[in-house]
């Protein structure tokens, strides 16, 4: 479990970054324009994003099972969640082929946490 939460740990720590720092050249990739009011809204996103990296860094150091399967839990339904969107928005062609990417890396995550998600908790 220790791996996912460092994996993930990276990756939303990665994009966090982006969109805080440098939103409208992050999100081009995706073929996404941003103006001024999505380039705030898209800030204040990484922000709270940001707020991911922290909560797996303190899970991957607890010993607390109660711990560590609420936040698994918190990131399976994260990435439902953003998985779902990401399909919407991929069908509706706002985004181009890059934006596959981030469906596929959802799903990853998803599967992953899933898998931690219906494993009986260790006594």
């Amino acid at each position: 479990m220790n791996v996912l939460f460092l994996v993930a740990m990276v990756v939303e720590f990665i994009f966090a970054a982006l969109f805080l720092l440098i939103p409208a050249p992050a999100l081009a990739l995706f073929g996404v324009s941003l103006d001024l009011t999505s380039t705030t809204m898209t800030r204040l996103f990484g922000s709270a994003l940001l707020a991911f990296p922290v909560l797996l860094w303190y899970a991957s150091r607890t010993d607390s099972q109660d711990f560590k399967r609420s936040t698994v839990k918190t990131m399976f339904t994260y990435n439902l969640v953003v998985f779902i969107l990401f399909t919407i928005a991929q069908a509706n062609g706002l985004m181009n082929s890059f934006g596959w990417g981030a469906v596929i890396l959802h799903l990853i995550f998803l599967i992953w946490f899933g898998y931690y998600l219906v494993q009986k908790p260790s006594s």
